[in-house]
């Protein structure tokens, strides 16, 4: 598939350590992949993913299916850490027309919420605070839960959840997340650390994330082979739209 040109950002030869995660909450465009296993390329727009394709001996993968396959990597997989990024940023132009070829290939990541798609909303919405971003709302919380890997995700205040989706026990989730932040939030105070910017608490199984998003904190939770890197991104990119839409 031969992609538009774009202005040419350069070329990235190790990810983690070049600081692309940052540079992405920003960046519009495709980041071509060239590694030793085989080639293709991530479709981006401000940390959030769009549309996906890889190609190696083994076959062909497209949308979540390519995303999945390039986030599994065994740790004794030398080749995709020699992998090379290129970045080509595009226009409105140039991106309305990849858009269209990743919709003809098929290569759109899947927004359709597996299992159960409904986003609840508690009654019970009268503690919360008065300036709530109207940004996190069900779509904020669809971007989230479409991410391979991710099963559920929460919104809550002051250990209640305030919007829900996925499948999970979220009254009980919102209350040990509000016990974890705190736990948490006394931990760094004590070792003067500042104010967690991230929560992580991580099993076999599973990942829990908890977030600071405005006046309202985010949990999720993901299966463990979901990529914490790609998570960060789309996390950051939300929380500074929050933050511009709070300070208005």
């Amino acid at each position: 598939m031969k992609l538009p040109a774009g202005t040419e950002g350069g070329v990235i030869i190790d990810p983690p350590k070049e600081g692309l995660l940052q540079y992405l909450m920003a960046f519009k465009g495709a980041i071509e992949i060239d590694s030793g296993r085989g080639e293709g390329f991530i479709l981006t727009c401000n940390g959030e993913l769009i549309a996906a394709y890889f190609k190696d001996k083994q076959g062909v993968y497209r949308g979540s299916s390519a995303v999945q396959y390039l986030m599994a990597t065994p740790d004794n997989d030398t080749g995709l850490k020699q992998q090379n990024f290129i970045l080509r940023a595009y226009g409105d132009k140039d991106f309305a027309e990849v858009m269209e070829l990743c919709n003809q290939g098929r290569l759109l990541i899947e927004t359709a919420l597996s299992g159960d798609t409904t986003v609840s909303i508690p009654e019970k919405t009268s503690g919360l605070p008065r300036h709530t971003s109207p940004l996190l709302d069900e779509s904020t919380l669809t971007r989230i839960i479409r991410q391979p890997g991710v099963v559920a995700v929460s919104a809550f205040y002051e250990g209640f959840p305030v919007i829900s989706a996925g499948e999970a026990d979220f009254e009980h989730v919102a209350a040990r997340a509000e016990d974890l932040l705190r736990a948490g939030t006394t931990i760094a105070q004590d070792m003067n650390l500042g104010q967690p910017d991230q929560l992580i608490l991580e099993t076999a199984e599973n990942k829990f994330i908890i977030v600071p998003c405005g006046d309202l904190f985010l949990c999720i939770i993901t299966r463990a082979d979901a990529q914490l890197g790609l998570m960060r991104v789309l996390l950051k990119s939300i929380q500074t739209e929050v933050r511009s839409d709070t300070n208005r």
